[in-house]
């Protein structure tokens, strides 16, 4: 216990030191293009409406909610109080994603961007997901065979746990908490924080699935019998 704590306030006190204070807003060109091409490969397999409930686990400052938020009904929710705060979007709330504070099957859809590589007990969080999804569950994290994703990975110690996150890997969890894997795919070569402007045309040609694709995509359902 006393380790998953320290493991907690590592996390914590890096998603909330001042420098995120110069995190690129969700409307940066290169933000929108790394997140409306990923929505858009998610609308392929799942119907994403004005009436779709979505929850955004691990939310920070809105990369992802600020789009869905034009697209369907999405609630945010993050554990870094300074990354709530600065989530442009209405609906949203400080959360641990280990203790999600729903009902169950209160969403249609349950999407996570680069949160479970952060997590100390990934089944716990897979498995509250699972428990207020109704249906859908859409995991994207560094994909580990992206030679840039894997040394960015090993210079940062907060991001050291995505080493381990390969497409089996994730396959792996998803599976044993009970979920079937629909598709799973690696895809694009756009950093969000770190690909520069001017080298957006350039990384547009690369939005598409490849093995050393910088993000690995899980959509998974869950059964009808949980």
């Amino acid at each position: 216990m006393a380790e998953d704590t320290k493991y907690f306030e590592q996390q914590k006190q890096f998603w909330e030191r001042d420098t995120l204070k110069k995190r690129r807003s969700p409307e940066h060109p290169v933000i929108k293009e790394y997140v409306v091409s990923k929505i858009d490969e998610i609308g392929k397999y799942i119907p994403i409406e004005k009436n779709t409930r979505l929850l955004d686990v691990g939310c920070g400052n809105g990369f992802f909610t600020y789009y869905f938020d034009q697209v369907c009904d999405v609630f945010g929710i993050d554990f870094s109080e300074k990354m709530v705060n600065l989530n442009p979007v209405k609906n949203k709330a400080v959360m641990n994603a280990e203790e999600l504070k729903f009902e169950d099957n209160s969403f249609d859809v349950i999407f996570c961007h680069a949160l479970l590589h952060h997590v100390d007990d990934i089944d716990r969080v897979v498995q509250e997901m699972k428990r207020v999804s109704r249906k859908w569950i859409v995991l994207l994290e560094p994909n580990r065979n992206n030679p840039l994703m894997f040394l960015f990975s090993l210079l940062v110690r907060e991001e050291w746990k995505a080493m381990r996150f390969s497409l089996r890997y994730m396959k792996r969890f998803v599976k044993r908490n009970g979920l079937t894997v629909n598709k799973s795919f690696s895809y694009g070569m756009i950093v969000p924080n770190k690909s520069p402007k001017f080298a957006l045309p350039f990384l547009r040609l690369f939005n598409f699935r490849q093995p050393f694709g910088m993000t690995n995509f899980i959509i998974a359902s869950v059964s009808d019998e949980k």
